[in-house]
């Protein structure tokens, strides 16, 4: 190949210098000039012409081979590792000029199997897909944007996007448009349809950084849309129901505590009437079920409240020793009758003084240490008290601080396992279906205490090992009074004890 030009180059030398000797020779011969008049000037002029033309056109040659050369050049560093896979490259061209142009072409045919692929990757897209210049004039779309609009592709190009025509983007026409963004329009297909499309938009940009065009990529979301809207409306009916289920226990279970109430008080009444021990047999049964109803009216009344979420908290300052002696005064006689012990132990530092809701705490405490009597056969039931205060560091003398109260119920019992413990809490839910029978109860109290607890911003626990018992542990956010309410407590913990076949409250 560098033979070829050399030899090339030789013979334009070569032709330039022999008609530039044969120039110097008419121009240097007189008697030439002479004979030959006018003509020795065209000839002279012919001559010069000539030499500048093969002249011209060497210099010419060389430029566009030094060209070829760099186009050469840049075709094979972009083809390197296109010219090892394809069977079809060329070899070295014994002709420079003719290589080049084999591998210009061999370029092209790769760059349009790179076009094609892509190309058929849009295509086979069910996403709409356009772009569109700073005006908002489509210069692409694909089949999926053109059967979604119910229109041929060539009509659409240089088109306004609807999109922009019909201010359904979060920008318009000639506005500072962001590099990406995405947001959902609703479009009108050829059918007629309302759907909900949700877009995908960018910049395109060339190697400088200049902004060129923008594309948008679309998404049919309808479907999810209609499927959103009716899980929330089956969402709403659903709480409705509920709600309505809520409304109607609380009715019905308040409608039926007035004839239990009166079904109680009679009984009442009856016992004191002058009956056959028989007859007082059947009158203390007749309580004792109407007191049970009642029990069972009055968890399912709570339940209902707090599951519509119409049960109310209200904080009053309260005793928490008087609290406490409540509850087992009310649990001493069913403990006495079973042979078990029922102790209350207060720890040191608890204040005596709460803030909180009084009755929501005797209920969790009652239904807590009533479980625990009700699964207890020999030993007895503990209650500790303690807590912590959170009080800011700002927070008055004297004014109301934020208190943990912690508890703990811990009894001797049956006790359980750990794949029984999940089901405590479900409503309704008894651990063994004979229990029902043998100690009655529907398996509410701990729910509702559970649920109470959470609307004080506690919590309820239980550890418990079968045949050795178990410790249910609770806490609540309640308030206490800080300063000289603070009432001064012995040296150990101040314990209440009932015991087997002793009546009233002894301190221990």
């Amino acid at each position: 190949m560098q033979l070829s030009i050399r030899r090339q180059t030789v013979m334009i030398l070569g032709l330039a210098a022999s008609l530039t000797v044969a120039l110097i020779v008419i121009a240097t011969d007189e008697g030439l000039r002479d004979r030959l008049g006018n003509t020795y000037w065209i000839i002279g002029l012919a001559l010069i012409g000539s030499i500048l033309l093969v002249l011209a056109g060497y210099v010419f040659d060389q430029t566009l081979v030094q060209r070829l050369k760099e186009i050469g050049q840049q075709a094979a560093a972009a083809r390197a590792a296109a010219d090892k896979s394809d069977p079809d490259a060329a070899s070295e061209d014994p002709d420079e000029i003719m290589g080049l142009a084999r591998k210009i072409e061999q370029m092209a045919r790769s760059l349009q199997k790179t076009e094609a692929s892509y190309r058929a990757i849009v295509e086979d897209q069910a996403d709409l897909i356009c772009r569109y210049k700073l005006d908002g004039r489509l210069t692409f779309v694909n089949g999926a944007y053109a059967q979604f609009l119910g229109r041929k592709r060539a009509d659409l190009i240089g088109q306004p996007w609807p999109v922009l025509a019909a201010d359904l983007a979060p920008w318009r026409v000639l506005d500072t448009w962001p590099e990406s963004a995405s947001f959902e329009t609703d479009l009108t297909g050829p059918d007629g349809l309302n759907r909900v499309v949700q877009w995908t938009h960018r910049a395109i940009k060339d190697r400088d950084g200049q902004l060129l065009e923008y594309q948008a990529a679309g998404h049919d979301v309808s479907v999810r849309k209609q499927a959103e809207v009716a899980l929330r409306q089956a969402k709403e009916a659903a709480e409705s129901a509920d709600r309505a289920k809520s409304e109607f226990l609380a009715i019905v279970s308040h409608e039926i505590r007035t004839p239990i109430n009166g079904v109680i008080g009679f009984s009442r009444l009856l016992r004191g009437t002058p009956l056959s021990p028989e007859q007082l047999g059947y009158a203390e049964t007749i309580q004792r079920c109407g007191q049970n109803l009642e029990t069972l009216v009055s968890d399912i009344l709570d339940l209902s409240r707090i599951e519509a979420g119409r049960l109310e908290i209200f904080p009053a300052p309260f005793s928490l020793r008087e609290c406490l002696d409540d509850v087992v005064r009310l649990l001493n006689e069913p403990a006495r009758k079973s042979g078990l012990f029922l102790v209350t132990e207060i720890s040191p530092g608890v204040p005596p003084i709460l803030d909180g809701d009084q009755n929501r705490l005797r209920q969790i405490l009652t239904n807590l240490v009533g479980n625990a009597i009700k699964f207890t056969e020999k030993g007895g039931v503990t209650i500790r008290i303690s807590g912590e205060s959170v009080a800011a560091p700002d927070t008055p003398v004297g004014g109301l601080g934020p208190y943990v109260l912690r508890g703990e119920v811990i009894d001797t019992g049956v006790g359980m396992d750990p794949v029984q413990m999940p089901r405590l809490f479900r409503a309704f839910s008894q651990l063994d279906t004979s229990s029902t029978r043998r100690h009655g109860g529907t398996g509410l109290g701990l729910v509702i205490s559970k649920r109470l607890c959470e609307l004080m911003q506690g919590d309820i626990t239980v550890e418990s090992t079968p045949g050795l018992g178990s410790t249910f542990r609770f806490h609540l956010t309640l308030a206490s009074t800080r300063g000289d309410s603070q009432l001064p407590f012995p040296a150990k913990p101040e314990t209440t004890r009932a015991v087997p076949r002793t009546e009233g409250l002894r301190l221990a």
